[in-house]
């Protein structure tokens, strides 16, 4: 995947406030790419792993009071907001929550809103990266599981799956068609 970039969209209401936290068109975006999630608020930054990124969801409309201005946390679940608009945003979840409100770090946020042009394309990205971080993931679990099996362990998962000549296949090989029929 290339470099994607996704600006905020801003009410007109909210231009001046933004203006003033130095939150403009060119410093507020969301870049994503294959390793990456960057967030650019004004002076504010998020980065994390896209390995990071659990799910993201449309969410919106918001109450204006409780998302013009600064970047704002939610004291119900410690949720960060970037938003230039009330109308739509994505809320992005991660596995293990991030930084971004404070400079030293000890607030910690399980998911981020951000208020983009594209909501739809945003989301669909982050949840086909986060789809395909969960396959990995699986992936993986099942080679450590398999991996920790003996030859003949494996000859019987092998069998039940209707692999044929697994009597004369190595454990490498047995690894290899059992987690390529998975």
């Amino acid at each position: 995947m290339s470099v994607s970039v996704h600006h905020f969209r801003f009410d007109p209401r909210f231009r001046l406030p933004a203006r003033l936290l130095s939150i403009t068109d060119e410093r507020a975006w969301v870049r994503v790419d294959d390793d990456q999630l960057e967030a650019a608020f004004g002076p504010w930054r998020v980065r994390t792993p896209t390995a990071n990124i659990a799910s993201a969801s449309i969410t919106g409309p918001y109450r204006w009071p409780k998302v013009i201005g600064p970047p704002h946390l939610s004291f119900a679940d410690r949720g960060l907001t970037f938003a230039t608009n009330a109308t739509q945003g994505v809320c992005i979840e991660f596995r293990q929550p991030i930084h971004g409100i404070d400079p030293f770090g000890r607030v910690a946020h399980p998911n981020l809103t951000v208020t983009v042009d594209d909501c739809a394309a945003l989301a669909e990205l982050l949840a086909e990266l986060s789809t395909a971080r969960s396959v990995d993931q699986a992936t993986a679990s099942i080679h450590d599981h398999l991996i920790g099996l003996s030859a003949a362990e494996l000859r019987g998962h092998a069998r039940e799956r209707g692999l044929p000549r697994v009597s004369a296949m190595s454990k490498a090989e047995l690894m290899s068609a059992l987690t390529g029929s998975e």
